[in-house]
């Protein structure tokens, strides 16, 4: 591998990462008239990855949850109108518990909205991001396929060392922003420890067919070995998610597609006139990620860098697009120009930012845990209990109103 010692012209931030949360973060940045350089290891035009088993980058044929609170922000960064054809709305929810009594039903009309949320695959999202960050050439430097080696910082900054087709390139940057997921190679070249938590299981994902329309009806059903849950899309399919026990995992993905069905079907209940085909199965392991402090000198973590969340909640991705929100509105305040450049790369700056995202950090992963055990438990005294709180929920409309707008992402 060659080596250029020569500095490259300098960028005021550099974000590791062309995920969801690098490019709406570069986004913002951008629409703030900050010059942004975004690093990332595959090229644009290999993001759009079409084959729902695979999962080689952000960008698959995974789908994804959106909430209210992540279409406002969206609507805010000028990309939601272009989205919008592709996101399919999520009107009510449903969510239940397998071999007991209770039931929560979530309206958007009752919350006053349009919509819960939104579903979309990850492909269209990424294609539509990639996209408007093309549109900020003059912005926004696009380094791809390329990869953060190391990096080090002086009193003037930080000396980012980058690999580009095999050449190692040095590149002098302001701020250094890692949105390079959970194996963050900026994280590990801080140095800052991860927290990690592993929940013993699978969660595997498909996309599956049903008779009936949903009518956008979302589902979640929690069983003693985990929940299942039903997403809408676009027509008569649905993210379809199974989190499955680690020892029963490779019995459950040998299954064919018949057998498969009659297994979810047992565990989420008859839906929409039953379930009619179901695609080929991804399945990732499910683990809790945290990073105390993301945030050393010039550099910060953002997104899956900093956390990862067992999806019960569906609020990861969520979490992030907060993140984001929040450190573009404290960017906001600094002002414009070169000192707005070198207020949001001090040490203070971030750590003030850091201070006011660990609440919601936290409130997210406890929340998560709390659902996991409860609903997990195998006793049978817990499980009437559980029926009481659902059913305690639908007829209490200030709960149901509290948990309601945890889960869209309003505070």
């Amino acid at each position: 591998m060659k080596s250029d010692q020569s500095v490259q012209d300098a960028s005021q931030i550099m974000i590791v990462g062309g995920g969801p949360v690098g490019l709406l973060l570069a986004l913002g940045l951008a629409r703030q008239g900050f010059s942004v350089q975004l690093l990332e290891s595959q090229p644009p035009s290999q993001q759009q990855n079409t084959d729902t088993e695979k999962s080689e980058n952000a960008f698959d044929g995974r789908v994804l949850a959106l909430s209210f609170g992540s279409i406002e922000v969206l609507q805010n960064l000028g990309v939601w109108q272009a989205l919008k054809p592709f996101a399919t709305p999520i009107e009510h929810v449903h969510v239940s518990q397998k071999g007991f009594m209770g039931i929560t039903i979530i309206d958007a009309d009752e919350m006053n909205v349009n919509a819960l949320g939104f579903s979309i695959q990850g492909r269209d999202l990424g294609q539509v991001l990639w996209q408007s960050v093309q549109e900020y050439k003059e912005q926004i430097e696009i380094l791809a396929p390329a990869k953060l080696e190391n990096f080090t910082e002086d009193q003037d900054g930080i000396q980012a060392q980058v690999s580009i087709d095999g050449e190692v390139k040095s590149f002098k940057v302001q701020l250094l922003i890692g949105a390079d997921g959970t194996d963050s190679q900026v994280r590990k070249s801080l140095g800052l420890p991860l927290q990690k938590k592993s929940y013993g299981a699978h969660a595997i994902l498909a996309q599956m067919e049903t008779a009936e329309h949903p009518h956008g009806w979302s589902y979640e059903r929690f069983t003693t070995e985990g929940p299942v849950a039903l997403l809408p899309m676009q027509g008569r399919f649905h993210k379809a998610v199974m989190v499955c026990p680690d020892e029963k995992l490779k019995d459950v993905m040998a299954l064919d597609d018949q057998a498969y069905l009659r297994l979810f079907s047992e565990k989420m209940g008859e839906r929409l006139g039953g379930f009619v085909s179901v695609s080929k199965r991804l399945a990732y392991p499910l683990q809790e990620t945290y990073v105390e402090n993301f945030t050393r000198g010039r550099a910060l973590l953002l997104g899956n860098a900093a956390h990862t969340q067992h999806p019960v909640a569906a609020q990861g991705l969520n979490l992030g697009i907060r993140d984001i929100a929040v450190f573009l509105d404290e960017v906001a305040k600094q002002g414009v120009g070169a000192s707005a450049v070198e207020n949001i790369s001090r040490p203070e700056f971030l750590q003030h930012y850091a201070e006011l995202r660990q609440p919601d950090h936290k409130k997210v992963m406890g929340m998560t845990d709390s659902l996991i055990d409860i609903f997990q438990h195998k006793s049978a005294l817990v499980g009437h209990l559980r029926g009481l709180g659902l059913m305690a929920m639908q007829a209490l409309p200030g709960a149901k109103k509290r948990f309601s707008r945890f889960a869209m992402g309003k505070s």
